[in-house]
């Protein structure tokens, strides 16, 4: 800790199984982009004073802060404050800081400017504290992150002093990338060898007997085969002690994946001259024996590469390296291929114990088109760091952007450069390789070393929302243990009554249980996760089981961050051990996992452990549904399995996905993720064919499926070593249609008529199949002239009911539920919702089977408001998104994605005639005008969005009326509307008729129904039913049904 980390870089094979490296940043609280461009998630609190960064109880360390804004001027956010013990050792003005001013230690390369770090400031002088740790700025800083370290105890560990200069470590780290930066080891030789490798072979370099350390790795290609191609095809690959830990592409491993370049870090070094060398400094320990060899897999020979391997014995490395050892092999985890929509680019994936120190990652765009304020290929960029450690389903490192995870900002935006700890080597725009752009870019953590105990998945978005097709290759350099050094003995349960009973569970102050149905932040907060939670403003206590080898218990609970602030005192068997503090706070994705070790000076050689948590004076309610006991142990092979899923439920809402959830499995490591298998056969069958999908959370939403499809599902659970627990239980369900307009819930869409007026009845011809009904009145009051009635399944009993919103001043909302044979009273469900002229529409947009209601404001805000239903009544209205739909453009909902959660389309119409999606996460429409189709529904048509083809996504169509009367389709993909052009009807919904979209027939297809609207002699109501691929012939359902003054449904008209 402290400058040890610097200059003790030789130590970097240890492995410090107390620490937890965390962060604090402004990312995205709802899982959208909107991580720092408005500074809405930017401050924990207010009244810090000022804007609260960062803020920590108990020993640890700062290791790394990044900022950035305007461009990279980062004035306007103030001062910076760090408090350390309640002791100020920084206040200064954030600028000057970085540029330097304040001398040693605060100089460069451990303070950088945007015009050193490309367009991101940072400081990286490492500030260990023993009790307390506070991060302020005067004003909203927009983006930033703050990496720290939380150690289990205060040994060895004292106050940063920021008079001490810290001269040795400001001069080694300014020769970084020409020198190696670790102490010198005793003994050390160094060995030379030209080798010329075959094509489809390899050569080898140095085989060597241990106990020792490869200290140096050297390379000098020649400079007429130093091409990117070489680069990428000649592999480096280092077996030590009988395990192949490296294998990676040359260049990538020495920090440039697009070729050749200067390269200048702290721990690898590429001299671009001619004649220059390729180095790399890492500590790279074996206890027996080690070979170095080249791999060509370019196609062709390469002759004459020149290598120098250094080396140095040391007896310590035969213990440490063992299997009980506290010293990890160097590794290397190279990977390249496409990204898959909706996941993260794995950038590292391993079991064990280990620590995460660097990355080179490559990044190809395989798309030309870009995001909202992405727009362009480069939008790549925008993709965040999500870090997992040891089975937290909550992530230690949520970042704010692919450059910004680099520590620079703006796409790069000084160009490309190489420091000690980041650098972007390579930024290509249609050249060489690089079709059409890419980026080469590579980062040291090093103080900021990521410690895993028994599982690490570092995942990095392409794209705002993993939205953009780009091809990956990265680089990841580790120490790695293939033993896990966590084991997990122990759960409550505080929900559960028998689970309270025995653990000993008291509750010194009332306690409120109550139901949470939410998500988790990170790659998997699309699956919704249900259960229960308990939550208390007094002291609470249980006994958990531990392992008596233990060096220190963590302890992990799972619960409610909807409020911050969160605060126990911790006290074990009597003894205080201090302050659990989670400063975070997230009301969208309200589920967390969260960790406090409990030290060995308290737990070790015991049993079992008493826990007790009092809630410290003014936090918010302490909530949990678990907590879990994570004993730090010798290390150990892991062989036992997860235990068998159990709870397998199909949750609410089977609209294109069916959702599922069940109780979180058992493990001594932790359990990796789930693997979710369907089958139409009811006994699902465990084998790959039948898996459709894996979650990390208790939870899955498997779609898109077309209406009334029957699928059965199991679960199994998979933990960090690959060991699979036995399946779960069968469920099953069937996926149901959309209850657009579907009052008695046969499946089939029926008219409805709002005659509005002085009347204001309501009328509703049921579908048989073939045609509609007898008009029937099933309301005598309700939506008055001037107001808009809509129709929707807003309790979720399968039947659609009405809904009309008042507009204007009042902006009421009023519902009649469907009672199947009519409608019952009208009740107000909002009393302030859709304002003035805004567009309401009504759709499910969290995916629980229920409609909610949904306001665009457009003009010039663009903002869009929801209000959830709660099966009696809407919730409160809540910004769902701040960008979308402006002017005059017509709104749609629908779920674009299949995935069983409605969306918002807008068309703009006129002559550009695009088309902008933004998907539903279920607390937020995430995506910035991205735009789905560039030209559909132009002038006046009148555009909707359903499900034409039956695929269990819905898709969009237009009506073009007037004398042309044509009807044009795009299907979606899922990322696109696909077709230019497509008609599906040549002549229908004539003039001013008003056109609708709903399943009429009941076969899961959408279909085409106008009403003529004339004189109530001629109010005609004619269907033309979906084939999958056009409408097909126009046929009268209904000859009565919806004068011109009347509103019908469905219909598109407002």
């Amino acid at each position: 800790m402290g400058w040890d980390v610097y200059r003790r870089l030789d130590l970097l094979p240890d492995l410090a199984s107390g620490s937890q490296t965390k962060q604090f940043s402004s990312f995205g609280r709802d899982g959208t982009n909107n991580d720092g461009f408005t500074g809405a998630f930017s401050c924990l609190r207010g009244n810090g004073p000022g804007c609260v960064l960062a803020e920590d109880r108990g020993p640890g360390e700062v290791s790394s802060i990044w900022f950035t804004r305007d461009g990279g001027d980062v004035r306007a956010t103030g001062t910076i404050r760090v408090v350390l013990d309640g002791v100020t050792v920084l206040n200064a003005n954030l600028q000057s800081l970085v540029n330097g001013d304040l001398g040693a230690p605060f100089v460069w390369p451990l303070v950088t400017n945007a015009d050193q770090t490309s367009g991101g400031v940072t400081i990286k002088v490492p500030m260990p504290y023993r009790d307390s740790m506070l991060i302020t700025t005067t004003n909203n800083p927009r983006f930033y992150h703050v990496t720290y370290r939380e150690f289990a105890d205060t040994g060895g560990v004292g106050r940063f002093n920021p008079a001490d200069p810290a001269h040795d470590v400001v001069q080694k780290l300014r020769s970084a990338g020409r020198a190696d930066p670790k102490p010198a080891q005793p003994g050390a030789t160094t060995s030379t060898v030209t080798v010329s490798p075959p094509a489809g072979g390899a050569a080898t370099v140095t085989e060597l007997a241990g106990p020792a350390a490869i200290t140096a790795l050297r390379i000098r290609v020649p400079d007429g085969a130093a091409t990117e191609g070489t680069l990428a095809g000649l592999r480096i690959r280092m077996t030590f002690d009988n395990r192949t830990t490296v294998d990676s592409p040359l260049g990538e491993f020495f920090g440039a994946g697009l070729g050749e370049r200067d390269v200048r870090s702290l721990m690898f070094g590429m001299d671009a001259a001619p004649g220059g060398w390729y180095s790399a400094w890492w500590m790279m320990p074996f206890a027996a024996s080690a070979r170095v060899s080249l791999v060509n897999t370019t196609g062709g020979g390469v002759s004459g590469i020149q290598a120098q391997v250094s080396h140095a014995p040391n007896p310590r490395w035969t213990a440490e390296l063992g299997p009980t050892g506290t010293a990890g092999h160097f590794t290397t985890q190279s990977l390249r291929g496409e990204t898959a929509p909706a996941r993260d680019w794995i950038v590292a994936q391993q079991s064990g114990r280990g620590r995460f120190v660097g990355v080179t990652q490559v990044v190809r765009a395989r798309s030309t088109g870009g995001v909202g304020c992405c727009n362009g290929p480069r939008g790549y960029l925008e993709g965040d760091e999500r870090v997992h450690v040891d089975g937290s389903l909550s992530p230690q490192l949520y970042g704010t952007g692919t450059e910004d995870y680099y520590e620079s900002g703006w796409y790069f935006n000084r160009g490309e450069y190489s420091g000690v700890f980041t650098g972007n080597t390579g930024h290509r725009v249609g050249s060489g390789s690089c079709a059409i752009e890419c980026d080469s870019m590579y980062r040291l953590q090093i103080g900021d070393a990521l410690s895993y105990n028994s599982g690490l998945r570092f995942g990095m978005e392409h794209g705002p929302q993993n939205d953009l097709p780009v091809e990956e290759s990265s680089t990841a350099y580790l120490y790695t243990k293939t033993e896990a050094s966590i084991r997990h003995t122990d759960t409550v349960v505080v929900t559960d009554a028998t689970s309270r009973t025995a653990h000993g569970y008291t509750e010194t102050g009332a306690a409120t249980q109550y139901s949470l149905v939410g998500v988790y932040e990170g790659n998997d907060d699309s699956d919704t996760v249900a259960a229960p939670v308990r939550a208390t403003g007094g002291a609470v206590s249980f006994r958990l089981a531990v392992d008596p080898t233990n060096q220190g218990v963590r302890l992990r609970r799972t619960g409610d961050q909807a409020e911050a602030y969160q605060s126990v005192s911790v006290n074990v068997d009597g003894a205080a051990v201090g302050t659990w503090v989670q400063a975070l706070g997230n009301r969208f994705q309200r589920w967390l996992d969260d960790d406090f070790t409990l030290p060995a000076r308290v737990t070790a050689g015991k049993s079992v452990i008493t826990v007790r948590l009092t809630p410290t004076g003014g936090s918010a309610r302490w909530t949990a549904a678990k907590y879990g006991a994570l004993n730090l142990v010798p290390p150990f092979v892991d062989r036992t399995a997860p235990s068998r899923v159990e709870g397998l439920t199909v949750a609410a809402g089977r609209v294109h996905a069916i959702p599922l959830t069940w109780r979180a499995s058992g493990d001594d490591v932790g359990v990796a993720q789930y693997r979710i298998h369907a089958s139409t056969d009811p006994s699902v069958p465990v084998t790959a064919g039948t898996l459709v999908g894996t979650s990390t959370t208790p939870g899955f939403r498997h779609g898109p499926l077309p209406a009334n499809t029957t699928r059965y599902y199991r679960v199994v659970a998979e933990d960090h070593n690959g060991n699979t627990g036995p399946a779960s239980a069968v469920v099953s369900a069937r996926t149901r249609s959309r209850a657009a307009s579907d009052v008695n819930g046969d499946g089939r869409d029926d008219a409805v008529l709002f005659t509005q007026g002085d009347a204001a009845d309501v009328h509703v011809a049921l579908s048989g199949g073939s045609s509609f009904g007898a008009r029937q009145k099933a309301h005598d009051f309700f939506s008055l002239t001037g107001e808009v009635p809509l129709t929707g399944d807003v309790n979720g009993d399968g039947r659609a009911d009405i809904i009309t919103f008042t507009r204007g001043t009042n902006a009421d909302v009023y519902v009649a539920l469907s009672t199947g044979a009519g409608f019952g009273p009208s009740s107000r469900w909002h009393d302030h919702f859709a304002l003035g002229t805004e567009h309401p529409e009504v759709g499910d947009v969290n995916g629980d089977g229920r409609a909610d209601i949904i306001t665009f404001t457009r003009g010039n805000s663009g903002d869009v408001w929801v209000a959830l239903s709660t099966g009696a009544g809407f919730g409160p209205g809540l910004k769902w998104h701040d960008n979308f739909g402006y002017g005059a453009e017509r709104p749609a909902v629908g779920d674009f994605d299949g995935d069983g959660r409605d969306d918002v389309a807008t068309f703009t119409g006129g002559s550009a005639a695009d088309v902008y999606v933004s998907l539903s996460n279920g607390v937020a429409f995430v995506e910035e005008v991205w735009q789905w189709h560039t030209h559909f529904a132009a002038g006046t048509e009148l555009a909707g969005a359903s499900d034409v083809n039956g695929d269990g996504r819905d898709d969009v169509v237009t009506f073009t009326r007037g004398e042309t009367a044509d009807v044009y389709v795009s299907l979606s993909d899922g990322g696109r509307f696909v077709q230019q052009g497509w008609k599906w009807h040549d002549y229908f919904a004539v003039g001013e008729e008003a056109p609708g979209l709903g399943d009429v027939n009941g076969d899961g297809r959408a279909d085409a129904i106008t009403f003529t609207r004339g004189t109530p002699e001629a109010s005609d109501v004619y269907v033309a039913t979906s084939t999958a691929s056009s409408f097909g012939s126009s046929a009268k359902w209904h000859d009565d049904f919806g004068s011109f003054a009347e509103v019908p449904r469905p219909s598109l008209i407002r």
